[in-house]
Parts: structure tokens; C-alpha cells; sequence
């Protein structure tokens, strides 16, 4: 038994939200939440008694929606370039060369993380850019955004991509004057992904297990993973069954791949402690801030509509194949134009098979009308937004996005306010900062890398924001009954604080620190 007392504990249970105590059974699980009298008896002379000592106590961090596995690969195999360790287009090449400089010729490259809206060169990296770092290593440097990839010469020979390249439906191969820019936008990055080796399953293992122990010193117990290949499938239940996994993890295996018209079949259903398998992922557009989510009216600066990847009767099929099986469906959506395609779809579903009780999710919501929201709730869509991308890409955001989107930028006050069920999360590696705090933070104060709001309006509270964050990820994967708030019989998944996050001015959240971090009921991190 252990016994939690002398602090500040936030529940997110409305039955007990700020119980002076807290026991943890030896199953692992929340046993008695009260006042210190019954907790104490309850917990009886011999157990491990835990002054919090004036800290905060609570809930784990669900983060809805990161991809755990490429998290991984930055911490382990990948030249990270994101913002914050390549800042210009010398520094992105010199640390690919500096890479390619340890590896023999013909080794393949792979990087993440650049932002050609804040490089002071204003502009994609091209494939002469990195035919300057090597000729002789296949290189492919990924947008921070994950909708676009830049590839050197060597690379496009590789795939056999050349001028005659027909564009896969839902992509862009781009040109200039005539020649390829080694740039690939949506699905046209399948025509890279598909000759790129493999890892092995031990390398994927240990890129999985570097970005969970990340996780666990930002005090998230629970994560969603959003994009999922038969091979991070086979990856995650070998883990699991060597019992590797330390953050549970509710998976979310693609239907269509990029790069193709190839649909894989829907996996096999699988429920435990520690990872959950039984939803499907479909991509429907672009992104914000690469200017690919499909909107209704021109960007600014590029001009252009996005990317909307499926015609609307071929995204129907396919998804009630996942709805009429009773899988949860999780659809990346963001422009409004998408939105608008997605709830369409979702309201055939319910409408040619009702009452299944499925609560399908979309992914980002990024620029929902009001009516969007009302139908959202009527059919029971879970909201899964990113305010964490207001730091992060706000400044971008403004950069393409027309002026009268702003007010509908991740709206999470219209959300709360139109009765859905929002779950908070960072989709790192998009963002360089995974923090749920800073999620958090940017949920209240909305502001951008400079520090201008970008729809004000939207703000959310604090307490809001903790359970977006806690509660709404548990919702949004079907875990409400085991996780998400410190019930008894739940899971004692739990965080302490060095503050308490929702009495701490906004601007000082940042300052607070993960102390510890419990998964079921065992200390899976300490500082």
C-alpha cells in the first residue's frame, strides 16, 4: 500500500476533487480517496507512507495524440533539426553532415524538424541543398510538420522519380521551371517511404523505449499513437508481451498508406494493461503550417487550396469497413474543407449502421465552424486538438493562414462550449516541446512565439486544460473507466507536481517540475 498526504490533490473526479489523501492498493490500483483519518486506516501501519510536502499530487498525462515511435527515432537513429539546434539552412546541412561523415557511402539519412517559414532563408530546403552535404548517401529531411519530405538526387534516382512522375492521388512532386525541387508533399512521400529500409525490430524497440522514458519525465502515464505500420504493430505487442512498455499506449494502425492505393487490412483487435488496439487512423489533408490542409479559400503569401486526399466515396467505403467492424476511427482533419468531408462521412456511418455506440475521433480540428461543432456533438466526435502548436507554429500559422481563419484557429472554447469531449495533446514531433504544460499553458494564454494571443477568445481555464489533458485522453481512447482522473479501481497512474498547476500564474507554469512519476502504483521516474 502506499499512502499519498500533505499536499494538494486534484482528482478530476467531481465526486471527490480534492480529497486531503490518497491510497494505492498492492494491485496497482487507486483504493481510497478521502480524508487523511481513512485514508490512514485504510492504508493500515505497514504501508509506504508519501509526504508530498505541500506539492501537487495528480493524474498522469494522457498526451491523445504523439507519435511515440518517431519521438524515438529523434532521441536515437534520425538527425533532429528542428527550430531550436538548426536555426538556418548551414546549420540543418551541417548537422546531416556531420552524420554522413560517420557513415559509409550508400547508408540512407533521415532527419526531421525544419520550418522554412522560420529559417531567415524563407524557403524549402531542395534537393541541391543536400546534394551539398552528400552525393553519395540517399538523404531525406522531413518538415517539422510530417506532411512534406526533401530528398537529394541520389534519393530520387533511387525511387525512380523523375519529371515524368505521375503525382499519386492526395500529393505533389514539385517542380520549378522544369526541375525537380527533391520536394514531396502528402502521399507523394510514399514514393520515398516505400524503397527506405527498415529498422529492425530491436532498433524500433528501443526507439519506442527512449521516448517513453522522455514521456515518463514530462509525468505522462498514457499516450496515443497515431500512425501505426503492420511493422510498429508487431513492434508494440512484442513489447508488450516482454512487458517493456512502461506508458500505456492506445494505437491507432493506418488504413491507407501514403504513396499508394494499397489499403491494409484492419488489425487485429487487441486490449491490456499497457497498449490498446482497436481503432484505425485515416489522414484526409494536409497541414496548417506547410500550407496542405485542405481549406476553402486561398492561402496567404503561396496562394493554393491544400491537399485533400480521398474522393468522398472512396473515404466512406473504406472507413464503414473499420465503423460496421466496431472499430473507433481517428481521421486527421484541419482544414475546413476537410472537416466539412470527414463529419459528412462520420454522419453516413452512423446513419447506414446507427447505434454502435462508437465515438470517432478527429484528429487536430483545426478550423471548425460553429456548425461543424454542432454536428460534432450530435453525433458524438471527439475533439483532439494541439494548443501546444500556437508556440510552436502560430507565428507560421499567421504566415499562410487568411485573416478571417484566425477567430477558428484550434478553437477549444467553442469545443468545451458546444458540449464535446476535447482531449489536449502535442503530436510531437511536430512540435520540438512535448510538455504538457506547455500545452497547457498555450490552452490558457493562447499566445504565439512572440508572445501575441492568436484568438484570444479561445482561451480555456486551467482546471479545463488538466482535464483535456488527463480525463479527455482517456474519453478519446475508450479508457474512461480505468485512467484519466485518480477514482478508486482505476489505474494509479499518478504525477507529482512541484506546484500546483492550477493555482500557478500562466505565466509561471513552466517553472513547475515533474518530481515523480507512478504507473500503476510503482515509481516509473524520479528527478
Amino acid at each position: 500500500m502506499l499512502l499519498f498526504y500533505n499536499g494538494d490533490i486534484h482528482t478530476m473526479d467531481a465526486d471527490n476533487p480534492s480529497p486531503a489523501a490518497l491510497v494505492v492498493n498492492d494491485s496497482g490500483r487507486v483504493h481510497v480517496v478521502g480524508s487523511f483519518a481513512r485514508c490512514e486506516a485504510a492504508a493500515g501501519r505497514n504501508a509506504q507512507r508519501i509526504d508530498l510536502a505541500g506539492r501537487t499530487l495528480i493524474p498522469g498525462f494522457n498526451d491523445a495524440h504523439v507519435h511515440v515511435w518517431k519521438v524515438g527515432l529523434l532521441l536515437t537513429v534520425q538527425v533532429d533539426v528542428r527550430q531550436g539546434l538548426a536555426r538556418d539552412m548551414e546549420s540543418i546541412q551541417s548537422r546531416f553532415r556531420e552524420r554522413a561523415e560517420r557513415l559509409p557511402a550508400g547508408t540512407w539519412i533521415i532527419g526531421r524538424g525544419y520550418n522554412e517559414a522560420t529559417l531567415p532563408e524563407k524557403r524549402h530546403p531542395t534537393r541541391h541543398d543536400l546534394d551539398a552535404v552528400s552525393k553519395t548517401h540517399p538523404i531525406v529531411l522531413t518538415r517539422t510538420c510530417g506532411h512534406m519530405k526533401v530528398v537529394n538526387t541520389l534519393a530520387l534516382q533511387m525511387a525512380g522519380i523523375t519529371l515524368d512522375t505521375p503525382e499519386p492521388q492526395g500529393g505533389v512532386i514539385v517542380r520549378d521551371n522544369g526541375d525537380l525541387t527533391g520536394l514531396l508533399q502528402e502521399t507523394a512521400m510514399g514514393l520515398i517511404d516505400r524503397i527506405i529500409p527498415d529498422l529492425t525490430d530491436e532498433e524500433m524497440a528501443l526507439a519506442i523505449n527512449a521516448a517513453q522514458k522522455h514521456q515518463l519525465a514530462l509525468g505522462i502515464t498514457s499516450a496515443t499513437d497515431p500512425l501505426l505500420m503492420p511493422s510498429h504493430l508487431r513492434v508494440y505487442r512484442m513489447m508488450e508481451a516482454r512487458g517493456d512498455l512502461v506508458v500505456r499506449v492506445n494505437g491507432l494502425p493506418i488504413r491507407r498508406p501514403d504513396g499508394g492505393t494499397e489499403t491494409l487490412p484492419l488489425p487485429e483487435r487487441f486490449v491490456s494493461a499497457m497498449l490498446r488496439i482497436d481503432s484505425v487512423k485515416f489522414f484526409a489533408d494536409g497541414g496548417l503550417s506547410g500550407a496542405t490542409a485542405a481549406i476553402s479559400i486561398p492561402y496567404k503569401t503561396i496562394g493554393g487550396q491544400g491537399v485533400l486526399r480521398f474522393e468522398d466515396e472512396e473515404l466512406f467505403e473504406l472507413m464503414f469497413e473499420a465503423h460496421g467492424a466496431g472499430f473507433r476511427i481517428g481521421t486527421h482533419a484541419i482544414g475546413d474543407t476537410t472537416i466539412e468531408q470527414v463529419l459528412s462521412t462520420y454522419e453516413r456511418l452512423h446513419a447506414r449502421k446507427p447505434n454502435t455506440g462508437l465515438r470517432h475521433r478527429i484528429e487536430h480540428l483545426g478550423l471548425p465552424n460553429p456548425h461543424h461543432l454542432e454536428r460534432c456533438k450530435a453525433i458524438g466526435v471527439i475533439a483532439v486538438p494541439q494548443t501546444v502548436f500556437l508556440p510552436a507554429l502560430g507565428t507560421t500559422f499567421r504566415r499562410y493562414l487568411p485573416d478571417v481563419f484566425y477567430p477558428r484557429c484550434y478553437p477549444v472554447r467553442a469545443m468545451l462550449d458546444a458540449g464535446l469531449t476535447v482531449a489536449l495533446s502535442s503530436d510531437a514531433p511536430v512540435v520540438p516541446d512535448d510538455n504538457p504544460l506547455l500545452g497547457m499553458k498555450a490552452a490558457i494564454d493562447r499566445k504565439d512565439a512572440n508572445g501575441e494571443p492568436l484568438a484570444p477568445e479561445q482561451a480555456i481555464t486551467a482546471y479545463e486544460a488538466l482535464y483535456a489533458y488527463t480525463m479527455g485522453g482517456a474519453i478519446a481512447s475508450g479508457d474512461a473507466d480505468n485512467r484519466g482522473s485518480l477514482t478508486p479501481g482505476k489505474w494509479a497512474d499518478l504525477t507529482i507536481l512541484s506546484g500546483d498547476p492550477l493555482r500557478t500564474p500562466v505565466e509561471k507554469l513552466l517553472e513547475l517540475r515533474v518530481d515523480q512519476t507512478y504507473v500503476g502504483g510503482q515509481l516509473a521516474y524520479e528527478a
